[in-house]
Formats: C-alpha cells, structure tokens, sequence
C-alpha cells in the first residue's frame, strides 16, 4: 500500500513537472502578446470577472473536498458499489450546484452596466466575456463531476497530461489570433472550446480506466440519505472556502473596487510569476493530497508525524528558495518582461512575497487538517473573514492595494500561522502545539537569517540586477545561489524531516545521513 502511494506522488509529480515547463514559457509570451494586443483594461476586466466567478463557485461549499474524503476508504479496500454511489451523489449534487451558480451569474450580471459605467470597454465585450467563462465553468459541474475519482485515486497525472496539452495548444492559438486580428471576442471563446475539450477526453479517460463506474444522477436524493455526514461536513468546508476566497480570490475584485481596472492587470503580472512559482512547486507535490488521505486513514500514527514533518520540512525549503530569489530579482525580471511602467512600490512587493511564503507554507498544517476531516473550527473562518475584510476596508479606502494585501497578512498571521497548527495538534495529532513551533520558528529565524545576509552583501558590493536577462541570471548566479546554498546547509542542520527526505532519495538510500 505505501509503496503504491508513493509510486502515484512520483508519478504526479514527474508529469507535472513536465509539462510546468512548457506552460510557463506559454504562459509568459502570451501576457505579454495579450497586454500589447488588448490593452490592460481588458486582461484587468478578465481578471475581475474570473474573481466574480470565484465568488460564484463558492455555492459548491466544498462539496468536492468532502466527496473526496469519503472516497479513500472505498478506494481503498476497492469497493465499487460505494464508489459508483459517493459519484454519482456527487454528480447530483453538482447539477442543483450548477444550476445556483448559473442563477447567481444571471443576477450579478444585472449590475453590470453600473460598475463598468465609466471604463472604456463595450458592455457587449464584458457580457461575453463573462457569460463565456461561466459556461467554461459549468462545465466541471454538469459533465466533468467524475473527474474527482482521479484525484481521489491519486491519478492526478492522467487530468495533467490532457489539461496542459490542451492548454498549450490553446495558449498558441490565442497568441496567434491575437497578434493578427486583435480580437478580444476570438481570445475568448477559444478558452471556451477548450473546457470542453478537457471535458470530453477527461471523460473518455475516466471510463477506460474505470469501466465499472456506472453512475444515476437521478438517484442523487435517495443516496444522500445514506451519507448525511457530507452535508455536514460540506456546510463546515463551505465557511472556510467563503474565507479561502476573500483571502486568495477576491483581490481583483477589491483592487477593481479602490483602484482601477489597470492597477488589476499590474498586480496580475507580479501574481502570475508567484502562481507560476506555486504551479511548479504543486506540480511536484501535486498527488499528495489523495496521498496523505490514504496514509491518515491507514492509522499509523508513527508514520503520519513522520511524513507530516518530511512535508513540511519540504515545503518551507522550497518556499525559502522562492522568497530569496524573488527579493532581490522580481522587479527586474517584471521590466526585462514587461517594462517599467508596470513595477510596484517595493513596500507593495514585500507584502506580496510575505503573504506568498504564509500561503505556499500553510498546506503543510491544511493538508493534514483535511485528511483528519477536521472542519469544525467555523468560529476561525469567520474570524479570519473578518479580520481581513475589515482591514481591508478601513485601509484600503485609503491606500488602496497596500490596505488590500496587509489585511490578507494580518489575518493569514493569526488563523493560519497560529490557530491551524494548534487546532491541528490538538484534535489531530493529540500532542502539545510545542512540538510544531519550535521547529516552524527555526525555518523563519533561517531563512530571515539568509534575506538579511544577502540584503548587506548586495549592499556593500553597490550591485543591483539590470532588467536584462544575461544581468538577472548573472546575479543570481553570483548573489543568490550562494545563499540558497547556506540556507539548505542551515535547514539540513538544525530542522527535523530534511534527513528523512534525502533517505527517499534511491541514490541516498544506504548512505549515513
């Protein structure tokens, strides 16, 4: 069993590791292309209506995390019946979810012509646009519910293979027909045809594999009887999504709300390089969830803190390595990309990395939550909620995009920082919190350590990265890599888990580490 799991994460993560690859070179050329061919209002407006969107799918209220956590027993001791029953609630559940967030996007639309009264875009163009990303979104629910199986089934490589195919193949004929025609109408409905493309080979996937998976919608309610802990359990995910989303999702809607359309696009840039960064990190990591699923619910409690701390020891290094080069090389790679009208103030990039390391660290304690099918602590999410909209508010009104990204932080600090790790150990592990913190605080004091050693040497030797690509590779090579080095050495040292993860490794099995 623990050799399966660990073949499909290395399988996961090997795929998306591949094709990560590929979708950043695409990805990169083709902002630039769509900001030179649309303008920044536009790639702005697609920016706030997928946000609106994001605010739409919260009526799932966590449907599929819940589903998912049902599934691994069943999956597990290869239970089909109760796997084609769990499906094909889901696929219940989905259609009335679909049919609220069609509903909802009807309603919203109406305020359309009020919010965009001022901007120098056709209300024509944002219908289409909006209503033409709602359907890409249906999608998922109407006809692609079964794609939870795979996941579930830690066969996430399979939906990666076609997606980024897909995706790539796309992204080419964007860039394409945008450079030559200029047409935003064109731009979207290609990603249109894509979703269902995706939904159609994901499908015929599904099936292959599964043959077995026979499911009936229409005996959605009856099933629902059997299971009433997912609705349950869905009601408490829910307030934690409707948090996870004015935390992670709602920032253009915010920057829409206090500064323009334009500050949108600008702070789109700086997120597409951090979401790149966390798209790297997750396609290594991308199986692990189903994976540490099936390990808690095996019971080995030696093994779970074992894994927990290799996870986490793991993930603060790699975000500690995003976090140094990004310091000192975002805003040169932004003009060497983009131009220098598009840099932010660097009191605005601090914020963005801080609340990038809180947010690419925090799945170590959120992972192991869910796996526990601890989701009770509701008072959290609507305190996290709170906080941030609150400071966000009162702050924002007056500053803008910094009010917007230090209420994020403050209420990142408190709930997930803190209360996480103790509600974690508490009802999940049953240890004192101690035994998380003084490890965790090790990682920050390191890697605070390295950023200040880096920041006087830069200092004293006057050097700054040019915003040309020989300049910004030159640097990093000369300034950068260095302290990645001393921090692994550091983290190796003085952290639990960093041992235990170079035993993973088959060249460094039999080695005295």
């Amino acid at each position: 069993m623990a050799a399966d799991r660990v073949h499909k994460t290395l399988m996961n993560a090997k795929v998306g590791f591949v094709f990560y690859f590929v979708s950043i070179f695409l990805t990169f050329f083709s902002r630039r292309i769509f900001l030179e061919c649309f303008g920044d209002e536009f790639m702005g407006l697609a920016g706030t209506l997928w946000s609106i969107l994001e605010f739409l799918n919260i009526s799932e209220i966590g449907i599929g995390t819940c589903i998912a956590y049902f599934l691994y027993k069943p999956l597990a001791k290869h239970d089909e019946s109760k796997i084609c029953e769990i499906i094909s609630l889901i696929g219940y559940l989905y259609r009335i979810i679909g049919c609220i967030i069609l509903g909802g996007a009807i309603i919203i639309s109406v305020t359309f012509p009020f919010l965009f009264v001022n901007k120098n875009l056709s209300l024509v163009l944002v219908y289409f646009a909006f209503f033409t990303f709602t359907g890409s979104q249906l999608v998922a629910y109407f006809i692609n519910y079964r794609q939870i199986l795979l996941d579930s089934d830690q066969k996430t490589y399979k939906i990666s293979i076609w997606t980024q195919t897909g995706g790539a193949i796309t992204a080419l004929i964007q860039i394409a027909l945008a450079y030559h025609t200029h047409n935003p109408y064109i731009w979207v409905t290609i990603q249109f045809m894509f979703s269902f493309f995706t939904c159609w080979v994901l499908n015929y996937v599904i099936s292959r594999d599964y043959p077995w998976l026979k499911t009936d919608k229409s005996r959605g309610r009856e099933i629902l009887k059997k299971y009433p802990e997912i609705l349950i359990k869905a009601k408490q995910i829910f307030i934690h999504r409707l948090k996870n989303f004015f935390l992670s999702k709602s920032d253009e809607i915010l920057i829409f709300a206090f500064e323009s359309l334009q500050m949108v696009a600008y702070y789109g840039n700086y997120m597409m390089i951090v979401g790149k960064l966390t798209a790297l990190f997750n396609s290594v990591l991308v199986g692990m969830n189903a994976s540490i699923g099936n390990l808690v619910a095996e019971g080995n409690t030696w093994n779970i803190r074992k894994v927990f701390w290799e996870y986490l020891t793991f993930r603060y290094w790699i975000t500690g390595i995003f976090i140094i080069t990004l310091t000192f090389l975002i805003n040169p790679t932004i003009i060497w990309w983009l131009g220098p009208k598009y840099i932010l103030a660097n009191h605005i990039v601090f914020l963005i990395l801080l609340n990038m390391y809180i947010m690419l660290t925090r799945p170590s304690v959120d992972l192991f939550i869910n796996a526990y099918g601890l989701y009770d602590d509701v008072w959290a999410a609507y305190a996290e909620g709170i906080i941030n909209l609150t400071i966000t508010i009162i702050v924002g009104s007056f500053y803008g995009l910094i009010g917007i990204l230090l209420g994020k932080t403050v209420s990142l600090v408190f709930l997930v920082m803190l209360w996480k790790p103790y509600y974690l150990y508490k009802n999940g592990f049953r240890m004192p919190v101690h035994a998380y913190w003084i490890p965790v605080c090790k990682h920050i004091i390191i890697l605070t350590s390295c950023i200040i050693i880096q920041f006087f040497v830069v200092k004293n030797m006057g050097k700054t990265a040019n915003a040309t690509i020989v300049d910004i590779l030159a640097f990093g090579c000369c300034y950068t890599l260095p302290i990645i080095l001393l921090y692994t050495i550091l983290i190796y040292l003085f952290t639990p888990g960093m041992k235990d993860i170079l035993r993973r490794i088959p060249l460094l099995k039999n080695k005295d580490l």
